[in-house]
């Protein structure tokens, strides 16, 4: 009984680490306030690759093998991971607008920060007042309904 008990708080804690949500974040000095989450995964594919002011976006997210990542992958490509992840590599991605894995969401919010036209993906608990969290589908996180909230 007490490893049956043992094993649940263990599959509790695992669901809790990856159950979060995520923000969609620029530097300050970005106009951007909203993007659906079509455009977002348009973004991602490398088929719009700038901003409405003609400057190239730069993604920044974290690598797309670590397990946290998995729903925000299948979430904005909508597809499973591995497609995701095909896509995310692919010739013709890299021929788009820079695409960049980093290892931690502190690392997402630094480079967003330091990039007046990068767009990263983070987790809201990381991020600070240096960057600027747009709204996708005219929600922010935490609201009712928000596309990118974890299980």
């Amino acid at each position: 009984m007490a490893i049956l008990a043992g094993a649940l708080v263990i599959a509790a804690l695992a669901t809790a680490v990856y159950a979060t949500e995520f923000a969609v974040i620029v530097h300050p000095s970005n106009p951007a306030k909203s993007l659906s989450i079509v455009d977002l995964g348009k973004i991602l594919r490398g088929k719009t690759t700038s901003w409405p002011n003609g400057r190239l976006i730069t993604v920044v997210m974290r690598d797309p093998n670590q397990p946290v990542m998995k729903f925000v992958v299948e979430k904005i490509l909508g597809t499973n991971l591995e497609d995701g992840k095909s896509l995310l590599v692919a010739e013709s991605r890299k021929s788009a607008s820079s695409l960049v894995f980093v290892q931690t969401d502190e690392d997402v919010v630094k480079a967003v920060e330091n990039n007046p036209t990068a767009l990263g993906i983070a987790d809201v608990y990381n991020i600070t007042s240096a960057v600027k969290v747009v709204r996708i589908d005219d929600k922010q996180p935490f609201d009712p309904g928000y596309a990118l909230k974890g299980h």
